[in-house]
């Protein structure tokens, strides 16, 4: 066979090849079109070895491995597994079980019987609420896997659930724990017009932000004037919470708080004392503070703890026996906003979503009962009673 015809057959074999490869790619690279006509001339030897060699690069992004992780990545990224306040519960938790343990002379983990019972027994005599009691031996048994799969025996089960029955009979009689106290619209609207004895003013704008935005203290204290966006109409602003105990990755939510007067605020601006919206405006129009990244509340956490509590101290005074009065502390200001809502016939499901609760019986057990006015409400059932029946 002639030079001319082998090299004939190679071209034609290296054009059924590019066409079969316009099916995979868009295109060959320039350098080999480029190497064909350079070598064109060439042997059959080299115009065989230059179509045998043809790669197909796809276009697009080119392909990056998978980052590196060192043992800071990977503990961070556990760590927030947990919100920071059940991390902390967890270490104390653990911590007072060890050294009980240590005492007691056993092993804490892997846990055995006997160390949960006694642990059961030293909760029950500490006088702590039952539900506690599950939560903590609850985190110990989890803890105590990572020591050994192995599980307890049908018997010593057994016996652990004795001691939780027992325990659960002790602690009925004690008195149902006080929960953290809630006003009423009343008592709101007294709130609004008063200063705590630090005469920092712009903790009663904090608390009435906090309560109709139904944040928690953390977030309010954390608030930038970046995260407050007024509506040109003047009747709403969107208060974005950066970070938030449901939302440990910082994407950010939205909370909107509209102004409370039913009338158009673009007409006349409200001058309600309680209302968080225009509040918050006179307040920032009095410090005349532009500049974004600063606070937007001039108030350490601590010092806005202290001056709520102070706050609901005051406003409470001696209305209430001691015996209907809770907790006076800074949940109350997120505790309110829901009682506020709940009375006013907003369903539990949309609460939940507007406080950014990741599951619904939270506030069915936690916010929806105990509030301090319940001792006044109840004197009333029979009446309602009554009167459904006639």
């Amino acid at each position: 066979m002639s030079e001319e015809r082998i090299l004939d057959a190679v071209r034609a074999e290296y054009e059924g090849r590019r066409q079969a490869l316009k099916g995979i790619a868009t295109g060959l690279p320039a350098v080999v079109g480029d190497g064909f006509r350079q070598t064109s001339g060439g042997s059959p030897s080299e115009l065989a070895t230059v179509s045998s060699t043809v790669t197909v690069v796809p276009r697009g992004r080119p392909r990056t491995g998978l980052p590196l992780v060192t043992d800071s990545d990977v503990q961070e990224h556990m760590d927030r597994a947990r919100a920071p306040a059940t991390n902390r519960k967890r270490f104390y938790t653990l911590r007072n079980y060890r050294e009980l343990c240590v005492r007691q002379g056993n092993e804490p983990f892997p846990v055995t019987a006997v160390t949960l019972v006694e642990y059961i027994v030293s909760l029950t005599k500490k006088a702590i609420m039952y539900d506690t009691v599950c939560d903590y031996l609850g985190i110990v048994r989890v803890e105590s896997r990572k020591f050994s799969e192995s599980k307890l025996s049908q018997m010593e089960d057994e016996e652990v659930r004795l001691a939780l029955q027992a325990a659960k009979r002790i602690l009925r009689g004690r008195d149902a724990r006080k929960r953290t106290v809630t006003l009423t619209i009343d008592k709101v609207r007294i709130l609004s017009s008063l200063v705590p004895s630090s005469g920092r003013a712009e903790s009663t704008v904090a608390y009435l932000v906090g309560m109709m935005a139904l944040l928690r203290l953390k977030e309010v204290a954390q608030l930038e004037l970046s995260d407050i966006d007024v509506d040109r109409s003047g009747s709403f602003m969107v208060v974005t919470v950066q970070r938030s105990k449901t939302d440990q990755a910082g994407t950010g939510q939205k909370v909107y708080v509209g102004c409370t007067s039913w009338t158009p605020s673009r007409i006349k601006e409200c001058e309600d004392p309680w209302c968080a919206l225009h509040r918050l405006l006179r307040h920032l129009q009095r410090d005349r503070r532009s500049s974004c990244g600063k606070r937007l509340f001039a108030v350490s956490y601590k010092q806005l703890s202290s001056d709520i509590k102070d706050l609901v101290t005051t406003v409470l005074g001696d209305d209430y026996p001691a015996e209907e009065i809770g907790k006076r502390t800074s949940q109350s200001m997120r505790r309110t906003g829901v009682c506020l809502l709940a009375n006013a016939g907003v369903r539990i499901e949309a609460i939940a979503e507007y406080g950014r609760w990741s599951d619904v019986r939270t506030v069915q057990n936690n916010y929806m009962r105990g509030h301090t006015d319940r001792r006044l409400n109840e004197k009333e059932y029979g009446r309602r009673m009554m009167l459904t029946v006639r």
